[in-house]
């Protein structure tokens, strides 16, 4: 048998018995998060994912367990993408009226988990842990001084570098992104309010 008929029947054999060589189990991307696994192996994707590691008997992998706060990120992130697209209103805190900043952030943490925020955007930094960027998990708050000397602006991170809020400037509820040189420049705080 030829070497080009040998190739053939091998290919067509393959293809009749479902595949060919196994594969090796992959990480499965999250749609909340961008990154790799953390150093010390905490699980940082919001969504079931798989593990390359975690055989049993070589035969199948198990799910990696995801943090215990998951199923309230996920609860939030879900809340902030309602509100994308309501006007903005200073003073607002409901859809119907519309939002201001701290009021989206009330109305997002109160209806996704029950949690009730302080009102102003000051009042919300205060009342929230300080956290690193790499320590950002969907669902944490961002804190901006877009004037004066104090915090007066505030978004919940949604993963990826990117962020919704309620900004006057943009007449409604949005999606916007850090890497832009105007928010990098007024940023004050990264905080965590889920524990």
């Amino acid at each position: 048998m030829g070497k080009l008929q040998a190739t053939l029947w091998l290919g067509a054999t393959a293809a009749l018995l479902g595949g060919c060589v196994p594969m090796q189990p992959y990480s499965q991307p999250s749609m909340y998060t961008n990154y790799m696994p953390a150093p010390n192996n905490t699980a940082r994707p919001y969504l079931a994912s798989y593990h390359p590691n975690s055989y049993n008997n070589g035969s199948s992998f198990f799910p990696q367990q995801e943090p215990a706060d998951a199923p309230a990120r996920r609860a939030l992130l879900a809340e902030a993408h309602r509100t994308i697209g309501v006007r903005y209103k200073y003073g607002g805190e409901t859809p119907r009226e519309g939002f201001d900043c701290s009021g989206l952030m009330q109305f997002i943490y109160k209806n996704a988990n029950g949690i009730t925020l302080p009102r102003t955007a000051a009042e919300q930094s205060r009342a929230s842990r300080t956290i690193s960027f790499n320590q950002m998990r969907p669902g944490d708050l961002i804190f901006f001084r877009t004037s004066g000397s104090s915090v007066n602006h505030v978004g919940i991170y949604t993963g990826r570098g990117q962020f919704i809020h309620a900004a006057s400037g943009g007449a409604k509820v949005s999606v916007d992104n850090l890497s832009r040189t105007y928010w990098q420049q007024r940023l004050v705080k990264f905080g965590r309010i889920l524990a």
